[in-house]
């Protein structure tokens, strides 16, 4: 089991992100879209711009005070819902398949402003990229019956909202998991094989910024 666990550790740590190359990257300045990777210290989430929701994204608008910016994030639901985190919430996301929820912030201001004692990472990614992560933001809702999103409560800061996820939470399926497969889908190169820590997203989020070879 120890040897399981380090080895684990060691491929998280070391990543194999320097083996993938940059997909759809932008055509012109026209075609740049940007988007932030932000890191809370455990967790990581996706801000993009409400001027660039797809229209299926747009169900949020009604649940906030328009802003600037949606913050995004995936987790599991016991976990990130509860007003105090206990040991036994921690193993029981660990070790079992739990629910998830999307957790949604609206932001009235860039989210270096907004999330001044956080990592944030500015991304340029191209049209291309950020339609398909649109897509993949959209299928992380779970739907009713009628297609809708379902809402579960209030967020945790801010003008933000609880909605049901898909998927499931586990000790290989975490937060950190669920933002680098959001990455990897716009066209980054990262790797979503064991991405469980914020810090594993944000050193691979840092190492594509220098590898974005885009040129207008």
């Amino acid at each position: 089991m120890c040897k399981l666990l380090l080895i684990i550790s060691v491929i998280t740590i070391t990543n194999c992100s320097y083996l993938r190359d940059w997909r759809y990257l932008p055509q012109s300045d026209n075609d740049k879209k940007e988007i932030y990777v932000v890191s809370h210290g455990w967790h990581t989430g996706i801000v993009v711009s409400s001027k660039n929701i797809s229209p299926e994204l747009s169900f949020l608008f009604p649940y906030f005070d328009r802003g600037e910016y949606f913050e995004i994030g995936w987790g599991d639901k016991g976990f990130y819902q509860a007003s105090e985190i206990t040991g036994d919430l921690v193993i029981k996301a660990l070790l079992w398949p739990t629910p998830s929820v999307m957790h949604v912030v609206s932001l009235n201001n860039s989210p270096e402003k907004v999330f001044p004692h956080s990592n944030v990472i500015r991304v340029t990614i191209s049209e291309t990229g950020h339609k398909k992560l649109n897509k993949i933001i959209l299928n992380s809702f779970k739907k009713n019956e009628n297609g809708n999103a379902i809402k579960t409560d209030k967020g945790l800061y801010g003008d933000s909202m609880f909605f049901m996820g898909e998927s499931y939470f586990f000790m290989t399926n975490t937060c950190n998991t669920w933002t680098s497969e959001m990455l990897y889908s716009a066209g980054l190169p990262m790797s979503t094989f064991l991405t469980l820590t914020a810090s594993s997203v944000i050193r691979q989020v840092e190492n594509a910024t220098q590898k974005n070879n885009y040129t207008p």
